[in-house]
């Protein structure tokens, strides 16, 4: 073990600020003066950069292991081969790890569709990664399996992206996600806890150009309801749209339900069933609280307060 992660504190005045001087390959409190170790060998590089690219030149070491790149990023980088060496290096690999390629490809395409972090992308390639050692991948289309892994994945991890976002960016219809979702389920024995509408709840209101204080109306909101909601089998982002659509009448801050019910990805049915009944449970009374926009037989009229 390296002395200076050894040496937390002072022998001699017990102080905890100790300093390490590269220059004369001493350790000394910064207290007392003592000097605890010295000699102290450098682990770091022989050379030296003064900026980025001059590090990124002199650099003998390769990216750590990622389970995103098929080889797992053990492989030696050749990234000026001409094209036709390129495409003999990808004839002589074999239908499995051509499989893998492409599935990898296909997370990280529809990952950064979707803006996601590094992690969401490593834990999808990991579960995939799973999938085809188990068998779970002949026979069934690549394109529909990632799009659902991802879509798991996202739900494991609190990333709030519906569905319909996850066909928007994939190649597959809905029902086969939802079909291909359901098996991964059941064959990896996967359990997802209820979504929580409260994570949707930041990404719509910053899309509807809402304030902060509508915001955190919409969360209170919701989390008076103590998840009423889920419990009846509500889908997230309707629950979240209704709530943001009660804050906006109660913060006097109006918004078309067309508009939220677009964001949210649900209909205006739905969204004025959820919001409704959320009404009714928490006990509110918006028609009295605030004016609001009611449209009867194909005309708009305001609600005055008298």
């Amino acid at each position: 073990m390296d002395t200076r992660t050894r040496i937390r504190k002072c022998p001699e005045c017990g102080s905890k600020s100790i300093i390490t001087d590269s220059k004369h390959a001493e350790l000394y409190c910064a207290d007392c003066g003592m000097v605890i170790a010295e000699n102290l060998v450098d682990p770091g590089p022989e050379w030296r950069a003064y900026d980025s690219e001059q590090a990124s030149k002199r650099i003998r070491t390769g990216p750590p292991m990622s389970y995103r790149i098929h080889n797992k990023g053990l492989g030696t980088p050749t990234p000026k081969l001409p094209v036709r060496a390129r495409r003999l290096q990808w004839a002589g690999m074999d239908s499995s790890e051509k499989t893998l390629a492409f599935a990898l490809g296909e997370i990280d395409r529809m990952a950064c569709a979707l803006k996601l972090p590094n992690d969401i992308k490593e834990a999808t390639a990991v579960l995939y990664r799973k999938a085809a050692k188990r068998n779970l991948i002949k026979g069934r289309s690549i394109e529909e399996l990632v799009s659902a892994m991802l879509y798991i994945i996202c739900r494991q991890c609190g990333v709030p992206r519906t569905l319909k976002e996850i066909v928007a960016v994939s190649r597959m219809p809905l029902r086969k996600i939802r079909r291909a979702y359901f098996f991964l389920l059941k064959k990896l024995e996967i359990k997802l806890a209820p979504a929580d509408p409260t994570r949707y709840i930041p990404r719509f209101c910053s899309e509807l150009g809402l304030s902060d204080a509508t915001r955190e109306r919409a969360i209170e909101l919701l989390k008076e309801d103590r998840g009423t909601g889920a419990a009846k089998g509500w889908g997230p982002p309707g629950t979240a749209a209704a709530a943001i659509y009660l804050a906006t009448i109660l913060s006097s801050e109006f918004m078309a339900e067309k508009e939220i019910a677009k964001v949210a990805g649900t209909t205006t049915i739905t969204l004025r069933t959820r919001y409704k009944e959320l009404e009714k449970r928490l006990k509110l009374n918006i028609d009295v609280l605030s004016p609001r926009p009611y449209r009867e037989k194909g005309e708009f009229f305001l609600l005055s307060i008298i």
